[in-house]
């Protein structure tokens, strides 16, 4: 199979967002670089197109082409999708497996690290700066940051295991982007919408993985929806247009974000450095 086009914010949780305009089903997206909104398909070859890149996770190398990372990213999304529909059920019997926990953990923080944004800021820094090429034999920009995805991913999981998870129900609609993992905010908090109505945190566990169910008020979803409006380089999503063209007239989309490269204390499949875009 080709694989040629990579989904960097899955159809497994867009899906979540969509509703009908009375002829298909789709999502309400607002451009940040437009500054317009659009009504995007759902279904078919072309679903949610404005998250997905061609050849984004694919390396072409020696006349050969690599598609092992959309291979790995698609095995996570389909945890995530499970997980998703387990905690509408309020379900936790996935507790028990933790193998499965370990890759919905990195399925949650590779979001850190699959942007398009983040590839596009990535390559440009890495370009501009032999120094730090120099240390990767003469590997591509693009083949350090795809194993960077890897590598940063399951460095964070394994730091993050067991895993605290709380799953917060919403009467106020959530907001999702291009970038829609909110990393380290508060107390040691992650936060994702895993839908209109849920809001995941989680951090980690003092002994073992643990997961409650709990409202919220408006207070705190307006909050999230504003780092999330804060978080977005490329769209936002929301069930409600007219949101969107509140956020569109009020909001500057124009960004100088600071690429850093850190250096691991303890390395991971030999991989040294960790790209942040804020």
């Amino acid at each position: 199979m080709e694989k040629k086009n990579n989904h960097y914010v899955p159809k497994c949780l867009l899906k979540r967002w969509s509703l009908s305009n009375g002829i298909y089903d789709g999502v309400f997206v607002l451009n940040c670089s437009s500054k317009t909104i659009d009504f995007s398909s759902a279904k078919g070859s072309k679903a949610f197109s404005f998250a997905s890149i061609n050849n984004l996770y694919i390396l072409d190398k020696d006349n050969n082409r690599y598609t092992s990372l959309e291979d790995w990213l698609s095995g996570l999304e389909g945890i995530l999708s499970m997980f998703i529909d387990k905690v509408a059920r309020k379900e936790s019997t996935f507790l028990k497996d933790h193998t499965q926990l370990h890759k919905l953990l990195m399925g949650l923080l590779s979001f850190n690290f699959r942007s398009r944004y983040f590839f596009q800021e990535g390559e440009k820094y890495i370009d501009s700066n032999p120094q730090i090429k120099s240390q990767f034999a003469e590997k591509s920009s693009l083949q350090i940051l795809l194993e960077n995805l890897v590598n940063a991913t399951t460095y964070k999981a394994n730091q993050l295991f067991p895993v605290e998870f709380i799953i917060c129900n919403s009467t106020v609609p959530l907001l999702v982007c291009d970038r829609p993992l909110l990393y380290n905010v508060f107390d040691g908090y992650s936060f994702i919408p895993l839908s209109p109505y849920l809001l995941l945190s989680f951090r980690k566990a003092q002994r073992q993985s643990t997961i409650i169910y709990q409202d919220i008020d408006d207070n705190l979803v307006d909050s999230f929806n504003k780092q999330i409006i804060e978080a977005a380089r490329d769209w936002i999503v929301s069930t409600n247009k007219e949101e969107l063209e509140n956020i569109m007239e009020g909001r500057n989309f124009e960004y100088s974000d600071e690429v850093i490269f850190e250096e691991f204390k303890t390395l991971i499949h030999g991989y040294e450095y960790q790209l942040n875009a804020t």
